[in-house]
């Protein structure tokens, strides 16, 4: 009997664990991956919604319609076709091809889902149908309308843009985009990856705007490295691997501001050997690597730094942006706002407010922040260094008259025979109380993205200052 009683008590204590073990799991799910089940189309809740309500409109920071519904309760965007598709995959369409479209993400709250009551009552009032709340969005589309315009003809990547003192998104544009006025279940296969909005969910090897991430990592557990002088020969040994600078350039001698602003491979990657694998990730995972993005607004892919290398010359080239690492625009340009921050990585806001029936008006662009990501010392230093690589080093093309910009540029090898041509990426941000825009440009196959990014960047500030 009392053996009975202990296999009881066991099979009871088993069960327990495997219920708490169920529920912990089922919890971390909805916290984790809850918003992504929201916007499901197979979400029968949503579903039910749509049916029953009319969903709420959106508009962009200005006022300027980019989604409504007819009296047919068929949906239609913005009437001006350059900027209907300059914010298309951010706006989203009624098929829910642009998964992270306002209009799917924020599904619930067009349908006003959780039914606030004195919208209901406002509505009864009136003698209306169901409808759902009004989105006003941080972006500007007339902003984003222009960066589309301007962005290389025939190439695809994507460029956003921050108030990097509030965390607003300013413009979301991702290339190819597509027309969702004309999307029918047709031709929803002809657009390929326009759905795809490379802002959030492209993954990107960064190349050398990696070597922000590399030298906050040095200043943080090597600081004496800014005192030492350098020596670039062109190319390192690392047993197997030989490490380059890009276009086989032999820089010299030359201090760590130097390095960076030219660029050096060779500098960048032996800091990142001496620092060792352990502290590299422990900084890069710190800085927003190899975590789940999930936020309020918006959800990123997860930018992946390695969790592993092979050996030194592995490391080395991940210090410079190569080997595995890949990460999203968004991320990239969050660096960037933590940078001109003080090293507080802002989280990215793209509501600004939500109006139900009633007319009352709900603000949703609080400052809210991801995390501390760099000290403020290593944050001032590194925005030193970003201005000096604006100034005289490879972001030149990046310059505007009157204003102080820091950035980075970055030319990604996506071939290891390097027949396609590297992807290009600028990184910065305007250093000003009045302007404090940040942005990340990637084009992809654009070249040197000391060329055709921080053009196209100089391009962007000087639009968003009036020049």
């Amino acid at each position: 009997m009392k053996s009975f009683r202990r296999n009881i008590k066991g099979l009871g204590a088993l069960i327990a664990a495997v219920f708490l073990a169920v529920s912990g799991w089922f919890g971390y799910t909805v916290y984790t991956q809850g918003s992504r089940w929201m916007v499901s189309r197979y979400n029968s809740r949503i579903d039910r919604a749509r049916s029953k309500v009319t969903m709420g409109d959106i508009l962009d920071r200005n006022g300027i319609l980019l989604a409504s519904t007819d009296k047919e309760g068929d949906r239609y965007y913005a009437e001006d076709d350059a900027m209907r598709r300059a914010v298309s995959q951010t706006v989203g369409d009624s098929l829910s091809m642009a998964g992270a479209g306002v209009q799917t993400f924020h599904a619930d709250t067009l349908l006003d889902v959780s039914g606030s009551a004195l919208d209901r009552t406002f509505q009864l009032v009136r003698g209306e149908g169901t409808v759902g709340n009004t989105l006003r969005l941080t972006i500007d589309a007339r902003l984003a309308r222009y960066v589309s315009t301007q962005f290389p003809a025939g190439k695809n990547g994507a460029v956003v843009v921050m108030n990097h003192k509030t965390g607003e998104i300013l413009c979301m544009v991702s290339k190819p985009d597509y027309d969702p006025e004309n999307l029918t279940r047709s031709n929803i296969d002809m657009e390929g990856s326009a759905y795809l909005n490379r802002c959030l969910q492209g993954l990107y090897a960064p190349g050398s705007v990696m070597k922000i991430f590399t030298l906050a990592a040095v200043l943080e557990y090597n600081p004496a490295a800014v005192s030492r002088n350098y020596t670039c020969a062109g190319t390192s040994g690392y047993g197997r691997f030989t490490l380059r600078c890009a276009g086989g350039a032999v820089h010299g001698d030359m201090n760590l501001r130097q390095a960076f602003a030219k660029s050096c491979n060779n500098v960048f990657g032996g800091l990142t050997v001496e620092l060792g694998f352990d502290r590299m990730i422990n900084a890069c995972e710190t800085m927003g690597f190899n975590d789940n993005f999930h936020f309020q607004d918006i959800t990123l892919y997860e930018s992946r730094f390695p969790d592993s290398v092979i050996d030194a010359g592995d490391l080395a080239w991940a210090g410079v942006g190569q080997s595995s690492v890949l990460v999203t625009p968004m991320h990239l340009c969050m660096l960037a706002c933590a940078v001109a921050e003080g090293g507080v990585m802002p989280e990215p806001k793209l509501v600004a407010q939500v109006t139900g029936a009633s007319g009352v008006a709900r603000p949703r662009t609080q400052p809210g922040e991801y995390s501390r990501v760099m000290t403020e010392h290593t944050a001032q230093t590194v925005k030193s260094y970003m201005q000096s690589c604006v100034e005289k080093g490879t972001g030149t093309r990046a310059r505007l008259a009157g204003y102080t910009v820091c950035g980075k540029t970055g030319s990604a090898q996506v071939s290891n025979d390097k027949s396609v041509p590297t992807n290009a990426l600028f990184v910065g941000f305007i250093d000003s109380e009045s302007a404090p825009y940040a942005l990340a440009v990637v084009v992809e196959g654009g070249g040197s993205g000391g060329d055709t990014a921080a053009a196209l960047a100089q391009r962007i500030f000087a639009y968003m200052t009036g020049q």
